[in-house]
C-alpha cells in the first residue's frame, strides 16, 4: 500500500524534525531560524520526540545540546503535535493530547499505524527515555505523509521511517546533505519540488 503525500493549503512547507537532528544542526553550526525562515517553513517535533528531547541528560557534556534545542525551540516556533487522546494513569509521559492540545489522527495515519504495529511496535523493550524501541520513529514516520521528516536515520535501516518512505513518506535524509555545497533550505526546497 501507498499513502498520498498532503501539501500545506498556504503554501508554506511543514517540517517534522527527528530527534536525531538535534546533534546534527549543533554540530554543523546551523541557525534553524535563520535556515528554514518562518515564512516558508512549518517547524514541529511530535509529542515522542519531546518525550525523547527531555530524557537527554542533565550533564556538562549535554549542556551545549539542550541550550541549543530550547533556543531553537523558541526561535522557530516550533509546535509539538500530537494525537488527541485521554491521559492514562502513571508516571510515564503522556503520549497523547487533551482537548486543545491533541489533534484527530488521519485516516493515513492510522492505516500507517497499522501496517507497521507488529513488525516494529508490538513487544520492543522501554528505552531510557521511557518510550519503546521505534516509538519515536513510527511517530514521525506517520507525519511524512503530510510533513517533510529530517532524520538523521541512514536510508538503509530497517524500521518506521524507512517503511514510510517507501510507502509515500516523505523522508528527507541529512546524511545525503553536505552544509557545503548546499543551505538547509534549497536541500529542503530542491526535495520538495519532487514531490
Amino acid at each position: 500500500m501507498t499513502w498520498e503525500y498532503t501539501k500545506r493549503h498556504d503554501g508554506r512547507i511543514a517540517i517534522t524534525l527527528d530527534n536525531n537532528v538535534w546533534d546534527f544542526l549543533l554540530l554543523n553550526g546551523l541557525d534553524l531560524a535563520s535556515e528554514l525562515p518562518l515564512n516558508r517553513f512549518v517547524i514541529s517535533i511530535t509529542r515522542e520526540v519531546e518525550i525523547e528531547t527531555s530524557a537527554i541528560p542533565a550533564n556538562p557534556s549535554k549542556t551545549a545540546l539542550k541550550d541549543y534545542i530550547a533556543r531553537t525551540i523558541v526561535n522557530c516556533d516550533i509546535r509539538t503535535t500530537s494525537v488527541f487522546g485521554f491521559a492514562t494513569a502513571g508516571p510515564k509521559p503522556q503520549r497523547v493530547g487533551g482537548f486543545d492540545q491533541g489533534t484527530w489522527q488521519s485516516r493515513t495515519e492510522a492505516e500507517f499505524y497499522a501496517a507497521i504495529k507488529d513488525q516494529y511496535l508490538i513487544g520492543r523493550p522501554e528505552k531510557n527515555s521511557q518510550l519503546t524501541g521505534n516509538e519515536g520513529d513510527a511517530a514521525v514516520a506517520a507525519k511524512s505523509f503530510s510533513s517533510i521528516v529530517l532524520t538523521c536515520e541512514h536510508p538503509k535501516k530497517t524500521g518506521p521511517l524507512r517503511f514510510a518512505a517507501e510507502h509515500g513518506g516523505k523522508i528527507l535524509y541529512l546524511a545525503n546533505f553536505d552544509p557545503s555545497k548546499l543551505t538547509l533550505q534549497a536541500y529542503i526546497e530542491a526535495f520538495y519540488r519532487q514531490i
